[in-house]
């Protein structure tokens, strides 16, 4: 049944099968996480208060489920998630010539005035970089651009190109001085995709909030923010489906929390026998070519999904364990080899 929300939004309530939601899913290539109970079909009897609305948002299929009482309620609340990422994109995407980032990177200006949720998530992409030792990156768009272009030509790009692409990247290279932001040149150009999807979930979700449903969970895609418990539940079921078939699925409960997703198998190409992720590596400037699957559950805040862009390149799990000790309210599931382990701030 279509309902009266923007395009591409739908309320599902109770009556869509969960072939469809794996379908939806599976539209993003990035079925590495499912929140299972996202649809009450999945994995619980249908309940009346149960209320799931699917749609898309910033490239990829988003899935709402709000435990509520009140239809009406629940859907004024998941059309109130979608048009605050639909406004987050808006903002954020590098793909869109209007947008604030698209107009703040190609500013000639060294100081552009921001807008308080750009300059946010701006904040917590400079901290990120920093405490993964630039394996993310929020001014990476200079190489994102060289490698969007490798992949559609099936060439890697010219030595010289990504050297001079890597001079525009660093974390040190960008700042926030009150209500502007500050680069050092004006051909550095910044990429929220590491970051935007996992900030849009947590923003989604504080936006049904105000709306007066606590008791929700948000999915874009590898990215969830879930809220307070559903009803007669101790949280919202998570399910990381394994990369390996040597490793199994793992099931976690989340209550007002963040889930992300990183890495794993989806979107390579070969190039020259070479095999690259769509992941960038700031350090070399190519797609990578080794890539863990990281799982990263903290509080509602963007930088989970961040960190978890950072630990997918990660090589050891010493080294993410050196990075989970920067972020103590965070652990983090690393798949790697088949071989699937969980990583908190004190160690493996």
């Amino acid at each position: 049944m279509r309902s009266r929300f923007p395009k591409n939004f739908r309320h599902a309530a109770l009556r869509v099968s969960a072939v469809c939601f794996r379908a939806c899913m599976l539209a993003c290539k990035l079925a590495c996480v499912f929140a299972c109970v996202a649809s009450s079909l999945i994995s619980c009897a249908p309940t009346a208060h149960r209320h799931r609305f699917t749609g898309t948002a910033m490239g990829c299929t988003i899935d709402i489920t709000v435990d509520e009482d009140d239809a009406a309620l629940a859907r004024n609340a998941a059309r109130s998630a979608q048009l605050e990422l639909d406004r987050l994109d808006a903002m954020l995407s590098d793909w869109r010539k209007s947008s604030e980032l698209t107009k703040l990177n190609s500013a000639r200006a060294l100081r552009v005035q921001a807008s308080a949720q750009l300059r946010e998530v701006l904040a917590r992409s400079i901290e990120v970089a920093q405490a993964t030792d630039g394996r993310f990156d929020a001014t990476i768009g200079p190489l994102v651009a060289l490698w969007r272009a490798s992949r559609k030509s099936g060439v890697l790009p010219n030595a010289d190109a990504v050297a001079a692409a890597k001079e525009r990247v660093g974390s040190d290279k960008v700042a926030i001085d009150g209500t502007m932001v500050v680069r050092a040149r004006d051909d550095i150009a910044l990429d929220f995709g590491g970051i935007g999807k996992g900030f849009g979930a947590v923003k989604a979700l504080e936006a049904m909030r105000r709306m007066g449903c606590s008791r929700a969970l948000v999915a874009v895609a590898g990215d969830i923010a879930a809220g307070d418990a559903p009803r007669g539940e101790p949280g919202w079921i998570v399910v990381i489906a394994p990369e390996s078939a040597n490793a199994q699925a793992q099931t976690l409960r989340a209550v007002n929390q963040a889930v992300s997703t990183s890495g794993g198998a989806e979107q390579w190409i070969d190039i020259d026998g070479v095999r690259y992720a769509h992941i960038v590596d700031p350090r070399t400037g190519l797609g990578a070519t080794r890539v863990a699957q990281v799982t990263v559950v903290g509080p509602l805040d963007c930088a989970v999904d961040a960190v978890a862009t950072g630990l997918a390149l990660c090589e050891t799990d010493a080294q993410v364990a050196a990075i989970m000790a920067k972020f103590p309210t965070m652990r983090a599931r690393v798949e790697r080899d088949g071989i699937a382990r969980w990583i908190a701030s004190n160690g493996p």
